[in-house]
This record gives C-alpha cells, sequence and structure tokens, in this order.
C-alpha cells in the first residue's frame, strides 16, 4: 500500500520494526534469522487494518450484554433478554443489559416499550440499547428505580417518550439516555481494564492491529480519569494487544478544562497507547431521526433531527481544545450536523495558514452537493463508516428521500475531490470486520446482497480505495503515518494475512475472507 502500490515476495521483520521488503533470497540475505521463517504459501499480506472510528471499551463491555443483534422481532427481543437472564442467573434487584435492537428489521414496526421489557422482569432494573446507542429502552423498574415514573424528565437535548398514561414510554432517544446510563453503577478501573482485553481479543482476530476509539462517552463505565487510568496501565505492564490511540469526548467545558490540568496533547504516549484528538458531537442516528438535517425527514414532515449543543458551544469547546494543543475531529451524521463543524473548523483554518491541521469530520453520510466540496476547500478528512451503507439502504431514501439520497454516503466523491479518506467501523455499532466494510464500499450492496448492481454504482469505491481508508488513510488521520499504513522499511511490523487476495478475487465474494493471522510489532498475535 506504499504510493507505488509494490508487490513483494517477502518481507523482513526484525525488533518490532520491517528491516526489508523483497524478493525471497533478498529477505534471507539482510535478515539476522532467516531460518525463522513463516511460509504463507502464497498468502496475501496487507498492512494490519488500522480502524479510524470505533467504541472499544464499550465492545469489549457489550459482550457481557444480552445479545440482541439477531432479533427479528420484538418477542425475539423479550425472549433473548429471558435467556440471558436464566443463564447467566442473575438475581432479583440487579441491572440487566442488552444491545444491538433495531425496531426497522421488526414486523411490529415499532419501538419497543417498557410494557414488552415488563413481560421479561418486573424483579430486574433492564436497559437495552439500540444497535446505534442513540436510543434505549427500560422497563417500569427501572423507571421507578430513578424516580422517572411519577416525576417524567424533560431534557433540554434528546426526547422521553411519554404515554398516554402520563408516565414515561422507556423510550429514551439522544442525549436523554444519559439520565439512565450516567445512574447506573460504574465498572471501576478493573472492569474498564477486563472490557478492553475482550475487545482487543476480537479485534486482533479480524486483522485489526491499530484503532482510534472513544470510550469516555461509556459513562457507564466510569469517569475519563478511571478510563485513561486503565489503558495507562494495561500499556505499563505491557497487556495491550493492538496499538490503541483515545479519542477524547469532553462534551462540556467543565469536562474539558479537567482534563486539561492533565497536561496530555495529542500524541503523548507510548507505541501502544496514545492521546489522540478532541472529539464532539453535532447529532444523532439516522436510524432514530436524530441525525440534523436541513430540511425535514421525507418520512416525518414534523423532524428535522436534533443538535447536541449549540453552534456557539460546539465552536468555543473546538477551539479552546485546538489553542490547548489537542487535533479535533467530529461526529456529523446529517447535512445540518456536518455544516456546524465545517463552520467550527472555517476560522480555525484560516487563521492557520500552511499549518498541518488534519481537522476531520466522521460519518459524513448526509451530504449535499456543496458539503463535500467544502472539504476540499477546507483541506478536512473524510471519515467514511464504510460498512454503514449495507444496513443504510434499506432505509435512507425512506428518511431523506431520492434527491438527497442520491447525494448521500457518497464514498467515492470524496476521492474525486482529492479528499483523504480515513475508515471506521464505529463499533459496536456496527460489526468491526474490516472486509466488511471494505465489501460494503466495494459493492454498495445490503447484507443481503442487493440491489443487485449495487446502491448507486458510481459510488462504488475500488478495492485499492477501500483498503487504503482503513490502511493508509486512517495512519494519516492520526498524524502516524511515518510507522503505520503500508508495510515499508522502517515502519511497525504490523500486518494482516487474509484468506484471499481481495484485490484478484471477484469483488461479490470479498466477504467471504477473513484474516488466517495477524502480526503486531513483528510477533504472531493471532493464527487460525
Amino acid at each position: 500500500m506504499d504510493s507505488a502500490r509494490t508487490v513483494a515476495e517477502a518481507i523482513g521483520m526484525e525488533d518490532g520494526i520491517i528491516t526489508v521488503v523483497g524478493s525471497n533470497e533478498e529477505v534471507k540475505a539482510r535478515i539476522a534469522q532467516p531460518d525463522r521463517a513463516i511460509d504463507l504459501e502464497g498468502k496475501a499480506m496487507l498492512p494490519g487494518f488500522f480502524d479510524g472510528h470505533m467504541h472499544l471499551l464499550s465492545y469489549g463491555y457489550s459482550k457481557s450484554m444480552a445479545y440482541l443483534d439477531d432479533c427479528k422481532s420484538i418477542e425475539d427481543l423479550v425472549q433473548s433478554v429471558n435467556d440471558h437472564i436464566l443463564e447467566h442467573e442473575l438475581p432479583a434487584g440487579t441491572w440487566v443489559e442488552g444491545r444491538g435492537w433495531n425496531e426497522e428489521a421488526y414486523p411490529e414496526k415499532r419501538l419497543p416499550n417498557r410494557h414488552d421489557l415488563d413481560r421479561v422482569s418486573a424483579d430486574h432494573m433492564i436497559v437495552l440499547g439500540r444497535s446505534c446507542s442513540f436510543s434505549c429502552v427500560v422497563n417500569t423498574r427501572t423507571l421507578r428505580e430513578l424516580d422517572l415514573y411519577d416525576n417524567p424528565p424533560r431534557p433540554e437535548s434528546g426526547m422521553v417518550e411519554m404515554g398516554s398514561d402520563g408516565h414515561p414510554t422507556g423510550i429514551f432517544v439522544g442525549e436523554a439516555t444519559h439520565l439512565i446510563y450516567s445512574r447506573m453503577p460504574r465498572l471501576g478501573v478493573a472492569g474498564i481494564k477486563k472490557s478492553i482485553l475482550t475487545a482487543c481479543r476480537d479485534y486482533v482476530k479480524a486483522g485489526i492491529t491499530s484503532v482510534d476509539t472513544d470510550d469516555f462517552e461509556l459513562t457507564r463505565a466510569g469517569t475519563f480519569r478511571e478510563i485513561l487510568q486503565a489503558f495507562f496501565e494495561l500499556d505499563a505492564e505491557e497487556n495491550l494487544p493492538i496499538r490503541i490511540r483515545e479519542m477524547l469526548f469532553l462534551p462540556t467545558r467543565e469536562l474539558l478544562e479537567d482534563f486539561l490540568t492533565l497536561g496530555y496533547k495529542t500524541g503523548d504516549g507510548s507505541p501502544f497507547f496514545r492521546i489522540g484528538s478532541f472529539k464532539m458531537l453535532t447529532d444523532g442516528s439516522l436510524g432514530t431521526r436524530q441525525a440534523a438535517l436541513m430540511e425535514p425527514y421525507a418520512d416525518d414532515p414534523l423532524a428535522m433531527g436534533a443538535v447536541i449543543q449549540s453552534q456557539a458551544e460546539l465552536s468555543v469547546l473546538m477551539r479552546r481544545a485546538f489553542e490547548s494543543g489537542l487535533d479535533l475531529v467530529g461526529d456529523g451524521m446529517g447535512d445540518r450536523g456536518i455544516y456546524m463543524l465545517l463552520k467550527a473548523y472555517e476560522p480555525l483554518v484560516k487563521e492557520n495558514p500552511g499549518r498541518d491541521l488534519r481537522f476531520c469530520i466522521d460519518h459524513s453520510q448526509i451530504t449535499t452537493e456543496g458539503i463535500i466540496e467544502e472539504y476540499k476547500r477546507l483541506n478536512l478528512m473524510g471519515g467514511c463508516e464504510l460498512v454503514f451503507v449495507a444496513s443504510d439502504i434499506d432505509i435512507v431514501e425512506e428518511r431523506v428521500g431520492a434527491h438527497r439520497a442520491s447525494l448521500s454516503y457518497n464514498w467515492k466523491r470524496f476521492y474525486d475531490q482529492g479528499v483523504i479518506v480515513t475508515a471506521g467501523s464505529d463499533s459496536p455499532v456496527e460489526h468491526y470486520d474490516p472486509i466488511l466494510g471494505i465489501h460494503a464500499s466495494v459493492n454498495r450492496h445490503n447484507w443481503e446482497g442487493k440491489p443487485e448492481g449495487g446502491w448507486l454504482p458510481e459510488q462504488r469505491l475500488t478495492v485499492d480505495q477501500a483498503v487504503s481508508a482503513l490502511t493508509v488513510g486512517s495512519a494519516y488521520a492520526a498524524r502516524e503515518e511515518a510507522v503505520k499504513g503500508t508495510l515499508e522499511v522502517g515502519k511497525y511490523a504490523d500486518a494482516v494475512v487474509l484468506s484471499e487476495d481481495i484485490f484478484a478475487m471477484n469483488p461479490a465474494h470479498i466477504n467471504q475472507a477473513r484474516a488466517v493471522m495477524t502480526i503486531v510489532a513483528g510477533q504472531v498475535a493471532y493464527e487460525d
């Protein structure tokens, strides 16, 4: 994946660094221990995948929850949570968590509510997160336990759905979900470390060797100081299986100022754990109609989504973080949310001509004719969660109409405009396997392989573009292109070996490929 797109026969790695790339004879002649060779039998080795946007801690913790991703109905959901309680013998009075429901796939065509969860248990506090993480539903016992049943809150941002009986239905949307999660018992440093390692073990099996992760958002875990402590301890113990760069989600001035007292700047840390970019959210998910749009939703003319904070608040926090030595990244899903980030970045770009800023907007989903051109004008990077196209194909036209849909998820247009693209999975919102993101962006199919020929086929990426976004692009966004992203001499010896050569195979079958070996710092971290 170097600029010449070199294809070589062999590679030499010593002391965690790539020392030679060339023919078998060249490599054997130049490494100290040629007898320690691994014959890949012609399989394709690529740079280790770099997931540029995920929630590692949330994924690791979700492995202890009720698994709801495969539920096909509300009845399935009820049964899955009940099975989880029985399997784990969870006693009455304890919290029961789940994640992964998506009402769009349910024949009931409605959100689950507290009455559905009450059929599971009236003795447990149940909270189930939607797949996108921007909604949750709780049972009546939870509402009563948190004194929300008779005293329903009216949050400034987000929504608490009310029933005809004057009590909450149990559905919390957007920022209102924090009314639940912020009051649950914390994991503590030991629990955080356990969840981190759980996630890393799965990620490394998919060929992921580096990640940019937003973990401060998991208020259930603990404070940002506890989360940092857990990572620093694992790093000091040399127990991190992959390289981690921590996004800094600090959505209030109070939190940001508290973090700044620690004195950290973007890039501080070790080869396995570094401080990353300051991160803000502008809006929520398309599925929950929380993505902020410039025009109303096609399927709900009264809805335009919701912004999480005002333009002024967003701009002030971004400026303060930037002037304190932090790089900037923001999540913008709807066109109005993206525009807010453009307006926050523009004055900083103008005030710093010629400076290598590397500002980024992640998600970049609902775009317009002019928005992507603004990325180029301001020299921003496009963060494109490639796998989302497979999940959202079936709802995007319904949500925003055919015209706006035709301008959305336009990953190729970023390349056409010369915008540097970085890619991630947003795990656990979507599956973390990079192969699925590559397959989705190259074929533009939903999970059932439809439509034939691909949705907006003119926006299909090449395999090279998709792989580049998950290697070179993410390394560049992290300012780590000197040590990551390609298999070149002097860089970290991080690589993945695939069962198939995805550059040579039929693109329609890319999702059949899988990682069979992952190498981190020159050591085999996973082998199948």
